[in-house]
């Protein structure tokens, strides 16, 4: 493989070709089309669409395409991400490797100690929906989306500069933060609304009034549940790998639920004004300062 020069990104492998993984393709391809894109996953068949859809250069299932790359991408599910990390450390020896999991110490603890705080940054583009696999994939999922960067050591190599151009160029906003601080963050806002999703959606299906219930749920309903749709496996290991984060974050829910029920037994109705009324105030204030920063993902 020929030596990259300084601050030159020409070929990009992406590992794992499902909503994320075929997503940062298309949206490379689109806003890059320079670099040369690789594509590995499990499925042959998946690798045969991407080349035929035009969405990779070259696509295969074989570890051995990541010597091609002067970046992998690893865009697996978080508890198949050690197999890819020594992969990279075995096949990619000149790549600079990150990553798109939605818990970040441990992979950054990984990644670091197998590859080295120099070539491999922890990555988590805080965008995504409830569908899943390629043929889900969108160009546009990450345009305004913030893409959160870990680094080990607190400061992003400067290998990883060409990688931070890129994933500016595709429409993302950067934040360097600690993975730890980002996985105790990612719980409240990311993991206990999926997990709090099904459960409603497990809640009501449970009920007895259920059958009528479901001929008259709207959009409220629709709304609430949209996250229940995602995919059972990929949620099972997130919340696996941030179990602590997850438990504070249930915790929390259900000091505010244990409040409504109180309000609701002591039929205080003021009170319970009140408590409605300082959610949407919280709502608005994030709405707002989220507006100054750059505004919301569609």
């Amino acid at each position: 493989m020929r030596a990259r020069a300084r601050g030159q990104l020409r070929s990009v492998a992406v590992v794992g070709l499902g909503l994320i993984g075929a997503s940062l393709c298309r949206a490379l391809r689109a806003r890059r089309p320079e670099l040369r894109l690789v594509g590995v996953t499990r499925r042959t068949e998946t690798a045969e669409r991407a080349l035929a859809d035009g969405v990779c250069d070259a696509a295969g299932t074989g570890a051995g395409l990541l010597a091609e790359a002067d970046l992998v991408v690893i865009c697996t599910p978080v508890d198949a991400m050690e197999a890819w990390l020594v992969a990279c450390r075995d096949h990619a020896a000149n790549a600079q490797v990150t990553d798109c999991g939605s818990t970040k110490a441990w992979v950054t603890g990984r990644g670091t100690a197998l590859l080295g705080e120099q070539r491999f940054l922890g990555g988590h583009p805080m965008a995504g929906r409830e569908l899943s696999g390629y043929a889900a994939a969108d160009a546009g999922l990450f345009a305004g989306a913030v893409w959160v960067f870990t680094p080990a050591s607190g400061a992003v190599p400067d290998g990883f500069i060409p990688w931070q151009r890129a994933v500016e160029n595709i429409g993302c906003r950067i934040e360097v933060m600690d993975a730890t601080a980002h996985d105790d963050a990612v719980g409240w806002i990311s993991h206990l609304p999926f997990g709090l999703s099904s459960a409603m959606v497990r809640a009501a299906a449970a009920a007895p009034s259920w059958p009528a219930a479901q001929r008259l749920a709207a959009s409220g309903f629709r709304d609430v549940a949209r996250l229940a749709g995602g995919d059972p496996a990929m949620y099972s290991a997130i919340i696996g790998s941030n179990a602590g984060p997850m438990l504070a974050a249930l915790d929390g829910l259900e000091r505010q639920l244990g409040e409504l029920r109180r309000l609701l037994e002591s039929g205080d109705g003021t009170a319970a004004e009140d408590w409605f009324a300082s959610a949407r105030a919280a709502r608005q204030r994030w709405l707002d300062e989220r507006a100054a920063a750059g505004g919301l993902p569609p």
